[in-house]
């Protein structure tokens, strides 16, 4: 910190003493005001903090150690040299001991003046830059926060360049995205420009050739956005050396080493936003490109497929002729076959229907024993083949639920048909449902255990993730898609209901799910 840039405060109810110290310091080029008392001192102080008070500690009214304990009081830290008389240890030791950087013996000696002055000036110099450095950084964590808390690359735009003009004091700010020496606006301000529109590096007085780095310069009047400025700084948030995106400031007066400084660390926490940002609009994009070829493909698989399933039947009636035992296995497998290809086809749809928000539901007050029996009754072929059974506890009444008829059906034969499935020969399977009374939102629960394979632990966290299919052999050997309980799952939750299971390999699963109930036939739900 150079004399010109310090401000000392000099406290001295002589005025001999204050005067000659003023003269001295001023000399020196130091900016100097002073005081002629404490209570002086501590008025001055509090309207701007000098960045060191000589302070004389014999005063009337309010002392060198009274203002030192006011100063202390105040939480200003401002660094003091006291000054004292040569018998006058007690006092300095009193100073020192409230915080009192320094001290000085009258007669002043300038040599000594000097010195500790010099290091005063010093200790907080550095003292401030670890304040600012802590400062900034405490800024910067927060920055981060807002940052990660978006993958919308307009927010992240908008964000980086407020936080940009608010630490420079910019009058007026743009950012925009760098595509072939245009700059595509993602965010202004203090200029009427609308987003999205571009703006040549040519019109904005900017050599597209250069170097776009960090650069602080004075600006010509005919590349202004501001009548007043004076300077502009212009900086590219760079990722994996490549320019995403830059940002160009106007300011009225020329900012600090320690503020470019900051914007430097902006931009580098910025360009880790705006690629996360990237990434998932890329990802976004895909799967918006996926779902559509997806449920073209789905929806271009159903009518053949319902002609095979038609043709097939009639075939196996003997409309074609008279079919013999091996032509109506092979019919069989046709059959099979092509439905199981029709159920892959309706859950990639429905998959693809959720994922791009277009999956209807008709939602009614649903009876539910009514809906449990039909699917039992589907079911049956597939359960008495296995010789299995299916109990039954149930209230004497059950409310209906709030929900879609077809989907609580499809929730059901899902699960149902899982815990048959994966359940060995002549094993029960129970199915529970009961109701939960919660003032705010009554639900309906139903429990579906088996006593099947049952499902790793190290594999449960994946269960209701598309395409999941356990490594147990004995699930590989049942057909599946691996798609019905991802389907299930969202079914519930698009209903206002949740979804979970208990499992321990080798004992079976039981999957619980749960559905709004409907107070009235025709009401709607309270929802939390």
């Amino acid at each position: 910190m150079t004399p010109e840039q310090s401000r000392i405060l000099v406290v001295d109810d002589d005025d001999f003493v204050r005067d000659m110290l003023v003269a001295r310091l001023e000399f020196r080029g130091y900016q100097v005001i002073f005081a002629k008392n404490g209570r002086e001192a501590l008025d001055m102080c509090k309207q701007g903090e000098p960045d060191v008070i000589l302070l004389d500690i014999m005063m009337p009214e309010i002392n060198g150690i009274q203002v030192l304990q006011q100063l202390r009081a105040a939480d200003l830290d401002i660094p003091v040299v006291v000054m004292s008389a040569l018998d006058d240890m007690g006092s300095v030791v009193q100073c020192i001991e409230l915080g009192a950087e320094d001290y000085l013996y009258k007669p002043i000696q300038s040599q000594l003046l000097w010195a500790r002055l010099t290091a005063s000036l010093e200790k907080k110099y550095y003292r401030d830059r670890e304040q600012q450095h802590l400062a900034d950084l405490k800024l910067l964590q927060q920055i981060d926060r807002a940052l990660n808390q978006t993958l919308d690359r307009q927010e992240v735009a908008r964000l980086t360049l407020y936080w940009a003009v608010e630490q420079t004091k910019a009058a007026v700010g743009i950012m925009g995205s760098l595509r072939n020496k245009e700059l595509l606006l993602r965010a202004t301000h203090g200029v009427d420009l609308p987003l999205e529109s571009t703006l040549s590096l040519e019109e904005l007085g900017i050599d597209a050739s250069s170097s776009l780095d960090l650069t602080q310069e004075t600006v010509a009047p005919k590349f202004r956005f501001h009548a007043e400025a004076t300077h502009r700084i212009i900086f590219a948030i760079y990722r994996d050396e490549v320019a995403l995106d830059l940002v160009l400031l106007e300011v009225t007066k020329p900012c600090t080493a320690e503020t470019l400084d900051f914007l430097g660390r902006l931009s580098t926490h910025a360009a880790i936003a705006l690629h996360n940002a990237q990434l998932y609009a890329d990802v976004q994009a895909a799967n918006l490109a996926k779902s559509s070829f997806v449920a073209m493909v789905s929806h271009e698989l159903k009518n053949p497929l319902m002609a095979i399933l038609s043709y097939s039947d009639l075939l196996r009636r003997g409309v074609g002729g008279a079919v013999s035992a091996k032509q109506n296995e092979l019919l069989h497998v046709i059959r099979s076959s092509a439905e199981r290809i029709h159920t892959l086809a309706q859950e990639l749809d429905d998959i693809t229907r959720m994922e791009m928000g277009h999956f209807n539901l008709k939602v009614t007050a649903v009876s539910f024993k009514p809906t449990l029996d039909e699917v039992l009754g589907i079911l049956s072929q597939q359960i008495e083949a296995k010789q299995q059974v299916v109990h039954l506890e149930l209230p004497d009444v059950l409310p209906p639920v709030y929900a879609d008829a077809q989907r609580v059906s499809q929730i059901l034969t899902n699960l149902i048909s899982n815990a048959s499935k994966y359940s060995p020969s002549g094993k029960e399977i129970v199915v529970r449902v009961q109701e939960v009374a919660d003032a705010a939102s009554p639900m309906l629960q139903v429990f579906v255990k088996d006593s099947g394979i049952g499902i790793a632990t190290n594999e449960q966290s994946a269960v209701f993730s598309q395409f999941f299919r356990a490594e147990d052999r004995q699930v590989r050997a049942e057909r599946g898609t691996g798609l019905g309980l991802h389907i299930t799952k969202k079914l519930v939750e698009l209903q206002g209901g949740q979804i979970g299971f208990t499992s321990e390999y080798g004992k079976g699963s039981t999957f619980f799910f749960s559905l709004p109930v409907c107070l009235e036939e025709t009401a709607v739900p309270k929802r939390a």
